[in-house]
C-alpha cells in the first residue's frame, strides 16, 4: 500500500499532462509565421545582435587614455573605448546618416571623446554597402568609481538598441 499512492500520483500527473493541450494546427499554405520571442533590445557588451538589416556588435570596453581637456569635469578621470561593428546583410546600402550613437553613465549623458585623427567619434565615416561592414570606435570619459554604462544605437526609425554593463 505504501508504494501504490506514489505510483497513482505519478500516473495521474502523466495523464493530466497529456490532456493539457491540443495538437498544433499547421499554418495555412502560403502563410508566414513570426517567432514567438522577440529579439532582445538590451544586450551586454561583447554581445552580438542580429536584426532585419544585419548584425551589430558593441565590444567589451577597453582602457583608453583620456586626452588633455581643461573643459572636462575633474571627476571624469578614466577612459573607456568600444569598437562597434555593423554588418549589412541586405541587398541595399545602409545610409551612415541613418545611424545615431550615444551613451550614458549612470543616468547622465556620457562625456564622449572625439578624435578624428584616431577615428574615434559618434558617426560612421561612410555608408555600409551590401555584404560589407562598417566600424566605429566610441570613447567615453568615466568617473573614478565603477559605473553603469549604456551605449545606445538607433537605425532610422527602428527601436533603439542598448548595450550595457558596469565599468
Amino acid at each position: 500500500m505504501k508504494h501504490v499512492l506514489p505510483v497513482m500520483i505519478v500516473a495521474a500527473a502523466i495523464a493530466l499532462a497529456g490532456c493539457g493541450s491540443q495538437p498544433a494546427k499547421p499554418a495555412p499554405a502560403g502563410s508566414t509565421s513570426k517567432a514567438t520571442s522577440a529579439a532582445p533590445q538590451v544586450m551586454s557588451f561583447g554581445q552580438e545582435r542580429q536584426g532585419e538589416h544585419g548584425t551589430i556588435t558593441v565590444s567589451k570596453p577597453t582602457s583608453f587614455d583620456l586626452p588633455a581637456d581643461p573643459a572636462r569635469p575633474k571627476d571624469l578621470t578614466r577612459g573607456a573605448k568600444f569598437d562597434i561593428k555593423i554588418v549589412n546583410s541586405t541587398k541595399t546600402a545602409l545610409n551612415a546618416d541613418a545611424f545615431a550613437f550615444s551613451a550614458t553613465v549612470g543616468s547622465a549623458t556620457a562625456g564622449l571623446i572625439t578624435d578624428e585623427k584616431n577615428r574615434i567619434g559618434t558617426k560612421l565615416q561612410a555608408d555600409i554597402l551590401p555584404s560589407k561592414d562598417g566600424q566605429l570606435t566610441m570613447a567615453l570619459a568615466l568617473p573614478a568609481k565603477p559605473s553603469e554604462v549604456t551605449v545606445k544605437i538607433v537605425f532610422a526609425k527602428a527601436k533603439p538598441l542598448y548595450w550595457t554593463g558596469n565599468i
